[in-house]
This record gives structure tokens, C-alpha cells and sequence, in this order.
């Protein structure tokens, strides 16, 4: 993958391309106008001490923008008056008057601000159960330092005080406080009404838990199993809030094993408690095992293109299967993920007897694509190019895009077809055309080639696959020795294996998991037995609080059935993505002029800890190692190694990477470390 910022890192339809700056515009032309407008004295405020004009405009907003496409009415000046007035309440001035007048075609709006009232202190009285500072968070979301240091951060308002008074009851309430009663009446106003001392007066009650669990009617599984259902701790306080989470628990349990009707009801009542211990009560009622049928669908799309055997097809698989939410949603995310789709439901339907119909409704996305990406990187260089393609092929729901790219190291250039179900199987193909002139350290090389791919996800975390590959290459230039560069013209055909297991929460921007993939091929060189090669990967991802720690480890070996490896087959290292104390390709072997001849062994181990510092903004600490032999060169294989620190700036699609490594056991022909700028996760 070429490393670079882009500038534009997503496809977007054509149409709707241009609808979305059309909206853009015209709501930016809106907007001016409206501003316009209120400059021009059609918007007037009158007593406003505290706050400017400009700062009053903003919280009416929508009261502006109805005047301007509307007209100006009583009632729309009314809602702009009250709106106001809420503002400077809810800024602590609770005897503010707002009233407005209509003057022609101007509207005046008239402010008595009167005193601002902050809030002083905060006292509770009768807890016992709870600290006060905990209550203190919950009621004004702040210690009672910060309250003594920064009376002007909290204005008074009764609305305040009394969201703050339930947030706190809510508190008791989940720890088993049932009757609780909070007072929050207890105000008294200071200093002409501008500073007020709140008291909190709390009677707990009785503290209520969880009692006896018991479950009666169909419970068809092992009360541990049932238990486990639960999905809360049946030990502690109960509140009744729990209790029903409990509820709602149990009967997905139900549905999830197939018993898609499935009814649970809860008794759970505080006034059958003894010592104050709740019995709790799960009446099950599961109406038999349900199982997959069919599915229909209704396109929304003025214009659809999409087969409506599309859908059918790809739920197919389900039919006479036990119903299971689980896997309708695994499937239901990878029809959102296809792109294909602009609004998707799915409703599932009982019929008679035992089955469930899959009833789904959907509007299509825009098919046709275009993108284009701009950007650089350490290695590549200057990096542009675009993409065309069509998501929804004939209809039928599949993929082709064709690419080009050119950066400072050459042009190429790919046509990608991709097919998910692959004659409507739960398999999937990929097939890739491409082309590409470069001009790599000692040599330039012109390839063409295909390979085509053919996976199976076996499981959710785990794809097996089978790929084959032909490339035609011709090394048009160098300055590499022959004897060390290998052939300069020659056929490659491979056959292989892969597999990949994902654990990872985002493939894109992973923060916990792991994955584990490897390959395996035999390879051929103008029809005759060339090596058999193998790679893997293991990479983890760890959260540490704000920070992130990841850990990669990455080998491969060529076993060669020839004297002379063409140098464009064979591993490298070093670089933004392995051993970051060196350039790109610049770890291991080279030639008498200083080119990297690659090897047949490679080893590459890192360690990374991303911490915020502002924003999106993060920092990176790191430490690499890494080998690469080549068995033509004595001596080379040895594991060297890489510290450093590094900049990441966090976008949806992957971080971007400045990173400076250094090299701690340098040689007389290496340098002191690397700066390296790419994209997206190292490894």
C-alpha cells in the first residue's frame, strides 16, 4: 500500500457529488442572507448589559431563519423573545423580562436582565450511605473546591438545581434507595439575589437487594445458564430499573436460541422484601422453536438497479436454520458494509407454525464512483491518482474499479473486479489486473500481471483462502551487478494459501485485538520450479487507559529450488512499517554502490505506545528489531534494531504518521536514524 495523506480518501457518487455541494451552497447562502439581514437593524435588542448582540442571535437561530423564509409574525416574534429569555436563564438570570415589539418590518426585542444570580454553596444533609463528594459530582458535575474557586462556571437556576437533585436521586435509586426521598426547596438568596446557598436535605429509607432468583413456566435450560442470561449481578442492590434489564436479557437469551416469540414476565415487588431482600420472579413462556424461512423485499429507489433476487440470495444460507438474531445481524452488517445501500431494514415476520419471514425495505446508494488521492511519502514521494468505478455491476451487486497511481517512483495502474458470493455461495473472489512501471534503489522494472483470489469465512474471526498469481516482469535498467540481481526477464506463476484470523474491534483504526495471518506458496520461474515461500503476521492491540499499546511480530522465508532469486521476489526491510532506524529498504545486504539486494529470511518485531496530546493529535513512542539474510552474502541476517518517537494525527480512515527513528548500533555506512511520513497503523 502506498503511505500518503489524501486528500480525498473516500469514492463518492457522481450525482450525489453534486448534490451535496448544491445543498452546501445553498444553505451557505441562507445563512449569509439571514446575517445580512440582522445587520441590517431587521433584528434589534434593547437593555442587554451582559451579553452582545451577536452572542443573543445565536441561541434563536431557527427563530431568525423562520422570519427570513416566513415573514415576520406575532407569533414568530413571541417564540424569538421566548428563546431569549430562556438563554439568559439559564445563565443565572432568573428575574430576566423579555418582551418584544414589531416596528414595521423590524423586530425589536426588549431585555430587563436583572441581577445574575451564581451559585455559592452546596450543602447535603442526611446522607449517610453516599459520600458528599460523589453527590457533588452528580448534582453540579464538579468538586466543592472548584465551586469555591469558580462561582462564575455555575450560574443558579431552579432548572439546575433541580436536574441536579434528580441526577442525585437517580444515584440512591440504583443503589437500592427506593423510598428516597431529595429536597432541593432549601434556597436561600444573598447579596440582592446574586449569590445563592443551596441545601439538599436527603431521607434514604431502607436500602432494598436482590433476594431469591427464581424462574417457572418453559425454562428448557439449566438455571446457571439461566442465571447467566441475566446479564446483571443477582447479588447488591436492586432497583427496579435492573430488574427489568433482567427481563429484557433473559427474553433475547430465548430469542436467540430460536424462540422468537418468547415472553418473560417479572415479578419484583419492594413490598414482599423481608430484611429488606426482594424476591424476583421470571415467568418464562417460550412458544416453540422457530427457524429461518424466506425473505421479500420492497425497493424504495426511484430508479432501482439492484435485482430483487439480490437480497434473497444472500439470506438464503439462513432457510430452515433455528432462528438466531446473532446471525441475521452478521449478515445484515455485511450487506450495510457492501455500500450498496443508502437505508436498509429488515423486519423480521412470524408466520404459521414455526417460521419467520425476513421482510426487508431499502433504498439504493448511488453506484457510479469517483475518487482521486493526493499526497506524499517518505519512500514514494509525490503520490497522485484516481479511481472510477461501479459498485452494482449489471445489477447484480458486485464491484469494478479500475485505478491509476502515479508517485515519484513510477505509474500503474489495476482493474478489480470483486465478486462476495461468487455464483451466490459463501464464497468470495477477487480478481486483480495490473500493470506497473517503477524505478526501485539500483533498478527500474516494468511488471504485468493477475492474480486471482478465492476465500471462505469458516467463522466469524476466521477466512481461509486460495490465490493464484502470473506476472510477466523485465528489469529495463541497472546498476545492481548482474551476478547479484538475478534474472532480468522472466515468467512467474505461484499457487498459494492464506489465513486470516480477526479478532480486531476496527480493521482500520484497531483499538483492542489481535489478528494472525499467514500465507504459504510454490512458486515457478518460466515453467520451471523456482521456491516455495511462507509469510506471517501477528499484531495486538492492547487500550492502557488514554493510551494504546500494540505489538507486531512478522517473519518470512524463501526456500529456493534455483541458484539466482530475482531481486524483485525477494524480502526487504527497514522502513516506516518494519525497522524504522533505517530508510526504506535499507536494512540488510547491499551491493558495493550501496543498493539493498534484498534476502530470502526476514524477522521484524515492534513495540508502540500512542498516548493523546491535544485533540486528535497523539504522540508515539517505539522501539523496532529486525533481520534480513540474504544466503548469497556472508555475514548478513544478524537482528538490528530501531527507538524512536513519532507524531499521529487520528482520521477515520487510519492515522497519519510522522515518526523519527533511531539506530543504536550504527555501522560506518548507515545513518545516525530515519524520518519516515505515511499513513495508516504501522503493523
Amino acid at each position: 500500500m502506498i503511505a500518503g495523506l489524501l486528500a480525498a480518501l473516500t469514492f463518492t457518487p457522481l450525482q450525489a457529488a453534486d448534490e451535496s455541494v448544491s445543498r452546501a451552497l445553498a444553505g451557505a447562502d441562507l445563512l449569509a442572507g439571514t446575517l445580512r439581514d440582522a445587520a441590517n437593524n431587521k433584528l434589534d435588542f434593547s437593555g442587554n448589559k451582559t451579553f452582545t448582540a451577536d452572542q443573543l442571535r445565536a441561541p434563536i437561530a431557527e427563530q431568525i431563519r423562520e422570519v427570513q423564509e416566513k415573514g415576520l409574525t406575532p407569533a414568530r416574534a413571541d417564540d424569538a423573545a421566548y428563546y431569549v429569555g430562556a438563554f439568559y436563564r439559564k445563565a443565572g438570570f432568573s428575574q430576566v423580562s423579555v418582551e418584544y415589539e414589531i416596528r414595521g418590518g423590524r423586530l425589536l426585542i426588549k431585555i430587563a436582565e436583572g441581577p445574575r444570580s451564581l451559585l455559592r454553596s452546596v450543602t447535603f444533609a442526611g446522607n449517610t450511605a453516599i459520600p458528599t463528594a460523589t453527590l457533588f459530582d452528580y448534582m453540579i458535575g464538579a468538586t466543592p473546591e472548584r465551586l469555591a474557586k469558580e462561582h462564575d462556571q455555575f450560574p443558579y437556576t431552579a432548572a439546575e438545581v433541580g436536574g441536579g437533585a434528580d441526577r442525585v436521586r437517580g444515584l440512591y435509586l440504583s443503589e437500592g434507595y427506593l423510598n428516597v426521598v431529595i429536597d432541593s426547596t432549601g434556597v436561600q438568596l444573598a447579596e440582592n439575589g446574586t449569590r445563592a446557598d443551596v441545601t439538599i436535605r436527603i431521607t434514604e429509607g431502607v436500602r432494598y437487594t436482590f433476594g431469591e432468583i427464581s424462574f417457572a413456566g418453559d425454562t428448557l435450560f439449566p438455571r446457571e445458564q439461566l442465571v447467566k442470561a441475566l446479564g446483571q449481578t443477582v447479588s447488591g442492590p436492586f432497583s427496579p430499573g435492573q430488574a427489568t434489564a433482567m427481563q429484557r436479557n433473559l427474553q433475547s437469551f430465548f430469542k436467540a436460541h430460536g424462540y422468537y416469540q418468547a415472553e418473560v414476565a417479572l415479578a419484583a415487588d419492594p413490598l414482599t422484601a423481608v430484611a429488606g431482600k426482594v424476591p424476583v420472579l421470571f415467568t418464562i413462556r417460550s412458544y416453540g422453536l422457530f427457524h429461518f424461512d424466506g425473505a421479500t423485499v420492497r425497493n424504495e429507489t426511484s430508479r432501482a438497479r439492484l435485482r430483487d433476487d439480490f437480497l434473497p440470495k444472500r439470506f438464503a444460507h439462513l432457510k430452515g436454520a433455528v432462528y438466531d438474531p446473532e446471525r441475521l445481524d452478521e449478515t445484515f452488517r455485511e450487506m450495510l458494509r457492501s455500500g450498496l445501500f443508502e437505508s436498509l431494514r429488515v423486519t423480521p415476520t412470524p408466520l404459521g407454525g414455526d417460521l419467520v419471514r425476513l421482510d426487508f425495505t431499502y433504498a439504493e446508494a448511488k453506484a457510479k464512483e469517483l475518487g482521486f488521492n493526493l499526497g506524499f511519502s517518505s519512500y514514494e514521494g509525490a503520490v497522485a491518482g484516481f479511481r472510477i468505478g461501479d459498485r452494482d455491476l449489471f445489477g447484480r451487486g458486485r464491484p469494478l474499479s479500475f485505478a491509476a497511481q502515479y508517485t515519484q517512483r513510477g505509474i500503474s495502474g489495476e482493474l478489480l473486479y470483486v465478486d462476495p458470493w461468487v455464483f451466490d455461495s459463501r464464497f468470495a473472489l477477487r480478481v486483480r489486473l495490473y500493470s506497473e512501471a517503477r524505478r526501485e534503489e539500483g533498478y527500474t522494472k516494468n511488471a504485468i500481471g493477475f492474480r486471482t483470489d478465492l476465500s471462505r469465512k469458516l467463522l466469524p474471526h476466521l477466512e481461509l483462502g486460495a490465490f493464484v498469481e502470473a506476472q510477466n516482469v523485465t528489469v529495463t535498467d541497472h546498476t545492481i551487478d548482474l551476478a547479484q540481481i538475478g534474472p532480468l526477464s522472466y515468467t512467474l506463476q505461484s499457487v498459494g494459501l492464506t489465513q486470516s484470523t480477526d479478532f480486531r474491534n476496527d480493521p482500520v483504526n484497531p483499538a483492542r485485538g489481535f489478528i494472525l495471518t499467514s500465507a504459504v506458496d510454490f512458486a515457478t520461474l518460466d515453467n520451471q520450479p523456482a521456491f516455495t515461500r511462507a509469510t506471517a503476521r501477528f499484531s495486538y492491540y492492547r487500550p492502557l487507559g488514554k493510551c494504546l499499546l500494540a505489538l507486531g511480530a512478522r517473519g518470512g522465508y524463501i526456500a529456493p529450488l534455483i541458484d539466482d532469486l530475482p531481486i524483485g521476489v525477494r524480502f526487504f526491510n527497514g522502513g516506516g512499517t518494519t525497522v524504522r532506524s533505517f530508510a526504506e529498504r535499507e536494512l540488510g545486504a547491499r551491493d558495493a554502490q550501496g543498493h539493498p539486494l534484498g534476502g530470502d529470511l526476514f524477522t521484524v518485531f515492534n513495540a508502540e505506545l500512542t498516548f493523546p496530546l491535544y485533540g486528535e493529535l497523539q504522540g508515539a513512542v517505539f522501539t523496532d528489531a529486525g533481520s534480513l539474510k540474504n544466503r548469497n552474502v556472508p555475514g548478513s541476517g544478524d537482528l538490528r534494531y530501531g527507538i524512536g518517537a513519532g507524531l499521529r494525527y487520528k482520521l477515520p480512515i487510519g492515522p497519519l504518521r510522522l515518526d523519527y527513528g533511531v539506530n543504536p548500533t550504527r555501522r560506518d555506512h548507515e545513518d545516525f536514524g530515519a524520518f519516515h511520513f505515511s499513513f495508516g497503523f504501522a503493523f
